[in-house]
């Protein structure tokens, strides 16, 4: 698995500043100054960054190699798709959220992976060689739709205090939305 999946990741490992959207570059800062505020050192705070940056990078290179498709062109239709619709938002808003609760820790948890694993199935299903193509396409086609779950992520912006329970309501959301062809 390690030689098959090792080139595209370190594809991807090249090319991850260009590639990283703003929501994104705003969770590293985040991280890295948490880190430094608590005297991490620099290179721990890096690696730690570099970790959170790279996260999703194994599924986009085992799709990559699977479909035969350039693991930077899913990429940008993976981070297309998950702007356009606020996935992206809703992943990093995961990652943000405390809670003393083991339960609701490992629902978060969940919920970040399935932010992922969504677009990552949409991916997959798409027909051709140019998943960009097919992700603007499937926006056009369910415009409608697409323009009702964004309005939803938009109130879920709003909230001051993010939850759990907002994260899975946008997640079931999108779980129906994506899963229509």
């Amino acid at each position: 698995m390690i030689a098959r999946l090792k080139p595209g990741i370190d594809a991807l490992d090249k090319q991850a500043k260009a590639l990283l959207l703003d929501e994104v570059k705003s969770q590293s800062g985040r991280i890295s100054a948490k880190l430094e505020a608590a005297g991490a050192p620099p290179e721990l705070v890096a690696k730690v960054v570099r970790l959170f940056e790279m996260d999703g990078a194994v599924g986009l290179a085992e799709l990559g190699v699977r479909k035969g498709i350039d693991e930077t062109v899913l990429t940008r239709a993976f981070t297309h798709l998950g702007q356009a619709l606020g996935l992206d938002w809703a992943q990093s808003t995961a990652a943000r959220i405390t809670t003393g609760d083991p339960w609701e820790r490992l629902l978060i948890a969940g919920l970040a992976r399935d932010f992922q694993q969504l677009r990552l199935e949409f991916l997959s299903r798409s027909g051709g060689k140019d998943p960009q193509a097919a992700v603007e396409t499937w926006l056009e086609a369910n415009r409608a739709r697409v323009d009702q779950f964004a309005n939803l992520v938009r109130r879920a912006r709003q909230v001051a205090v993010p939850n759990a329970a907002m994260l899975a309501q946008i997640a079931g959301q999108a779980r129906v939305l994506l899963g229509r062809e």
